[in-house]
């Protein structure tokens, strides 16, 4: 690990862009730090301090909800707008991942920017519909799922929206581990919107797979225009486990996985009916 020279404050997104800009690679923002005291790259000699930026808030907007890239794990737990959104779903698992002290640190922006595979906050933001938005000398958005499969080098993580249009849907979030403050051996997440008794649309994410969150539009699609009963629910069961792609680790086997692949739908048949399987 290499030395750090300067710890530059920035005061607003422009100041801290052109800061990154002249320094290349020797420089990296810094979210809530906890990554870059673990994992930081030797090339990286200034840290460029986002706090100053204003980037600590959630707001409702005509939109949707904004999360300032800089909003901690604690403050998104708190917030009555996220209680309210897709069933309070990121505003609970907000307050349960890891300890209560790292929770205070972990921001929004640095699990973006950082995504490691066994995250769970970038998976539900995923399902959530979110999208980030950027600033590399102009604000612009994309859709999280797509700014994780192509990071944009240089470009400072603002906040993240959550779209309006799912405000009312059934988030869900299932992690396997072995303790509450472990990380996820597996993690699933869904957003499903219903009409009435039917599923009229959903979004299923895995990650701790072991790899990076992704995606999986054609099980969803197993579940559009099906009813919520047992029957859909134990077919996509039974699918699901061939369709993830799941390998083996330090943690776990790839058959072992598959396994939990096939609990984590039957969760969500439980959490979408009512009903204990």
């Amino acid at each position: 690990m290499g030395r750090i020279h300067e710890y530059y404050h920035a005061t607003c997104l422009e100041d801290a862009f052109a800061k990154a800009r002249e320094l290349g690679s020797a420089a990296a923002y810094v979210g809530g730090g906890i990554e870059l005291v673990l994992r930081r790259n030797a090339e990286v000699t200034t840290l460029i301090d986002l706090s100053q930026c204003g980037l600590d808030y959630v707001k409702a907007t005509p939109t949707g909800i904004e999360i300032g890239s800089q909003t901690t794990l604690t403050n998104l737990s708190r917030s009555s707008d996220l209680q309210q959104f897709a069933g309070g779903s990121l505003a609970y698992w907000a307050g349960r991942i890891a300890h209560n002290n790292v929770r205070d640190m972990i921001t929004i922006g640095g699990v973006i920017g950082r995504n490691q595979p066994w995250n769970d906050v970038v998976p539900h933001l995923v399902a959530l519909g979110a999208q980030v938005l950027l600033y590399d000398g102009a604000e612009r958005s994309m859709l999280l799922a797509d700014y994780i499969e192509a990071k944009q080098a240089g470009a400072i993580i603002k906040s993240v929206l959550l779209p309006s249009e799912n405000a009312g849907a059934s988030g869900f979030m299932w992690r396997f581990t072995r303790t509450e403050q472990d990380i996820s051996t597996l993690h699933f997440s869904s957003l499903i919107h219903t009409d009435g008794e039917t599923v009229s649309s959903a979004n299923l994410v895995f990650a701790g797979r072991p790899g990076h969150a992704a995606l999986y539009p054609q099980l969803s699609q197993e579940l559009v225009g099906k009813a919520l009963s047992h029957t859909t629910f134990a077919k996509l069961a039974e699918r699901a486990p061939a369709v993830v792609e799941v390998g083996s680790d330090l943690r776990a086997t790839e058959e072992y996985r598959r396994e939990l692949v096939h609990a984590a739908i039957v969760y969500l048949e439980e959490h979408m009916t009512g009903v204990t399987q």
